[in-house]
């Protein structure tokens, strides 16, 4: 089994994809959920962490691998890794960088807020042969947020 959940921005627009799923034989419910990390059609806040934590580490990454092959910047414990051509440094500084931006900006965004949601949801559970079709009925109202999860296998 699979729940679909959608977000609309219209109560409209939720109440005409839950007369869809009906005429689908398809039971909608207005879900509520109590913690919002647990809602398929929540944003989690820790992907935004992990981009820009990534984009920002990276790029400090670069800067210093690069000062230290122009020279600018010399660390002893990290000497051995200068013999690498200054291609190689910045790309690896890159990779340094951004897997460490990435985890802090991660754990950064597991403490930020998720959002209340702004608009009614509509919520199916489909067997795992009908859940596509569930989902394309839901999309088919232009939700703003649209998201799966399994919820048992069989």
């Amino acid at each position: 089994m699979k729940r679909v959940v959608a977000e609309y921005e219209d109560a409209d627009d939720a109440s005409a994809a839950e007369a869809d799923l009906r005429d689908a034989d398809l039971e909608p419910v207005r879900p509520d959920v109590d913690n919002r990390f647990f809602d398929p059609a929540a944003r989690p806040p820790e992907a935004r962490g992990l981009v820009w934590g990534g984009l920002v580490g990276g790029v400090l990454g670069t800067v210093l691998l690069g000062a230290m092959a122009l020279d600018f910047l010399w660390l002893p414990r990290l000497s051995p890794i200068m013999t690498a051509s200054r291609l190689t440094l910045l790309v690896f500084g890159f990779g340094l960088g951004a897997a460490a931006g990435g985890f802090v900006g991660g754990v950064w965004g597991t403490y930020q807020d998720i959002p209340d949601p702004t608009g009614p949801r509509v919520a199916v559970d489909a067997p795992d042969d009908r859940a596509s079709d569930a989902k394309e009925r839901l999309r088919a109202h232009d939700p703003s947020a649209l998201d799966e999860a399994v919820t048992t296998h069989r």
